[in-house]
C-alpha cells in the first residue's frame, strides 16, 4: 500500500481492510443479493483464495455525541486479482447512493490500482459469481430478485463513466420457459444416430449417436475440474472470458449447485470412440424463488460450451433437450417452469435462439474496465 493515504483529515476518508471475516461484514453495502449465512462458506472461500481486499469508505462523526461503538462505514467495493495485471473489483456501493461519495470511492479504488501497477482495472464481478454474478444493471432492467443478477441505480456506471471506465462487455438476459424437447424425438439428432432413450448409471443411452451425455455428480466433476475449466478457457469467445481465472471458480459452482440444486444441473459430453470432452455445461438454481410446494422452479440457463471441432454436430440441442427433459420430470426433486438466459449482447446466434425459445430481453448488465 506504498504511498497509498489511506487516512485524511475530511468528512470522508477509506480504510483497507485485510481480514476475510471483517470484510464479510460489509460486502452487504455493495450488493442487492441477499448474503444468506449458507452464503458465506462460499464468500469467505473466495476471499482467501483471491487474497481479495476490501476499501470501505468512512465518513468522520463526533464520537462525543455518538460513542466509540458507532459503525462509521458507509461504502464498501472488493479489490482482488488472479496473479495477472487486473485488478478485479465487486460489490461496489454506498448505502445512499450519493454521487459526492461514489466519486470518491472510485478515486481511492483508481488510486489504489495505480500506486500497486496494474495494467487495468475491471469489475463490477462479485465472487462467487455463482450466487452474486457481475456488472451494474442497465436502466430500464427487471429488478425481481433473480439469482446471479446484481441490482443497482443507474447513477453508479454513470459516474463510473465520467472517471473514464468504457464497457468492456454487455450481458443480456432473456426469461425463456422451459420448453421441452425429447432429442430422441428430434430429427436433426435421429439423423445423427440418436435412436434409443434409456437413462442408466448417470449416462444416457444415444444409441448409435457418437456422443454420450453424462450427470456425473460432484466426486467426479471435482476430478475433472481442469479438464473442464480447460475447455472454457480454449473454447468460449473472449467475451465470455472476463472473470477471474481460477480454479477454485469451479469447485465453487460445483459445490453451490449439488448443495442448492440437483445432479442432473451439471453434465459433460464424452466422445463415444475417444472418450474426449467434447461438451459441458450447467445451470444455476435460482434459490430465490419457489412454487407453492416449495420446489425450485426456475434457473439460470448459464453456461454451455462445445469443442470447436465437435460443433454443428447438434450438441447444444443434445445437452439443452436432456437437461430440460429432467428438469420437468415430476418424478425430479424439482419442477422447473423457465428462468433466465445470460447471452452476450454480440452474440447475435444465442440471442436469437433465446429469441425462437419464446425468450424476451428483460435486464441487462455491463461490466466496465479502466486502462491505464
Amino acid at each position: 500500500m506504498a504511498n497509498l493515504e489511506i487516512k485524511e483529515h475530511s468528512e470522508l476518508y477509506i480504510e483497507i481492510l485485510t481480514n476475510p471475516d471483517e470484510i464479510l461484514k460489509y460486502l452487504h453495502l455493495g450488493i442487492s443479493i441477499p448474503i444468506l449465512l449458507e452464503f458465506k462458506k462460499y464468500i469467505l472461500g473466495d476471499i482467501k483464495a483471491y487474497n481479495a481486499k476490501a476499501i470501505v469508505l468512512e465518513k468522520n462523526i463526533n464520537r462525543k455525541n455518538f460513542g466509540n461503538i458507532t459503525d462509521t462505514t458507509i461504502g464498501n467495493v472488493l479489490i482482488y486479482d488472479d496473479g495477472g495485471e487486473i485488478l478485479f473489483f465487486g460489490f461496489f456501493g454506498v448505502y445512499d447512493h450519493d454521487s459526492k461519495k461514489i466519486k470518491y470511492l472510485i478515486d481511492k479504488l483508481i488510486e489504489y490500482a495505480k500506486v500497486q501497477n496494474y495494467k487495468k482495472i475491471r469489475g463490477p464481478i462479485n465472487i462467487p459469481t455463482v450466487i452474486f454474478g457481475w456488472g451494474f444493471m442497465v436502466e430500464g432492467s427487471k429488478k425481481d430478485l433473480f439469482i446471479c443478477s446484481p441490482i443497482n441505480p443507474p447513477i453508479y456506471q454513470k459516474i463510473f463513466f465520467e472517471k473514464g471506465f468504457k464497457v468492456l462487455f454487455q450481458e443480456d438476459r432473456y426469461e425463456v420457459p422451459a420448453l421441452k424437447m425429447d432429442p430422441h424425438k428430434n430429427k436433426r439428432l435421429i439423423s445423427m444416430g440418436i435412436n434409443t432413450g434409456n437413462y442408466k448409471n448417470d449416462i444416457f443411452d444415444t444409441g448409435d449417436y457418437p456422443y454420450k451425455y453424462i450427470n456425473p455428480g460432484k466426486e467426479e466433476l471435482l476430478k475433472i475440474k481442469k479438464e473442464i475449466a480447460e475447455m472454457y478457457f480454449k473454447y468460449m469467445p473472449p467475451s465470455a472470458q472476463i472473470t477471474p481465472r481460477k480454479l477454485h471458480n469451479a469447485e465453487n459452482i460445483i459445490n453451490f449447485i449439488d448443495e442448492f440444486g440437483a445432479k442432473w444441473m451439471m453434465w459433460i459430453v464424452r466422445h463415444k470412440k475417444t472418450n474426449q470432452m467434447v461438451a459441458n455445461g450447467y445451470v444455476i438454481p435460482n434459490i430465490f424463488h419457489k412454487n407453492n410446494k416449495g420446489e425450485l422452479d426456475s434457473l439460470s440457463f448459464h453456461s454451455w460450451v462445445v469443442h470447436r471441432d465437435h460443433r454443428r454436430k447438434y450438441l447444444t440441442m443434445l445437452m439443452y433437450g436432456l437437461t430440460v427433459l429432467q428438469a420437468m420430470d415430476k418424478k425430479t426433486p424439482h419442477f422447473i417452469r423457465g428462468g433466465s438466459w445470460p447471452v452476450g449482447s454480440e452474440n447475435i446466434a444465442n440471442a436469437s435462439a433465446a429469441r425462437k425459445m419464446g425468450g424476451k430481453k428483460d435486464r441487462s448488465h455491463l461490466i466496465l474496465e479502466y486502462s491505464f
